[in-house]
């Protein structure tokens, strides 16, 4: 389970809080040997805040991704118990709402994408 304060966190040593990143998702499928190969990647095009279950929904989209720099701006704003809230992608999978939990975060400097990956 990643947190939010783990993603700021993360933005700050991987990327140095580049605005000029943008957000995005990378799916991840275990190989029988154990090591993890991506099998898609999407732009993360908004953001909800569920202050009931304790989680920061980012959604998967066609529009435009969200920059790091608004996207810290954002989280940067948030009181301290809502650092502590979970991290969940959200998509839709055959019509089927899916909340992924974060397996963890990376980053493409050539693509400049801060990229969160979770397990398809």
């Amino acid at each position: 389970m990643k947190l939010i304060i783990d993603l700021i966190e993360d933005i700050r040593t991987a990327i140095n809080n580049d605005e000029a990143f943008t957000l995005g998702t990378m799916g991840l499928k275990e190989q029988s040997n154990g090591e993890f190969l991506p099998t898609w990647q999407s732009s993360i095009s908004r953001i909800k805040l569920d202050e009931k279950e304790r989680k920061l929904f980012l959604f998967l989209g066609k529009e435009d991704a969200i920059n790091v720099g608004s996207f810290l701006k954002t989280l940067n704003a948030l009181s301290n118990e809502a650092m502590m809230y979970e991290v969940c992608i959200s998509y839709l999978k055959e019509e089927e709402s899916i909340n992924s939990p974060l397996m963890g975060f990376g980053e493409s400097f050539e693509d400049k994408k801060y990229l969160l990956f979770i397990s398809d």
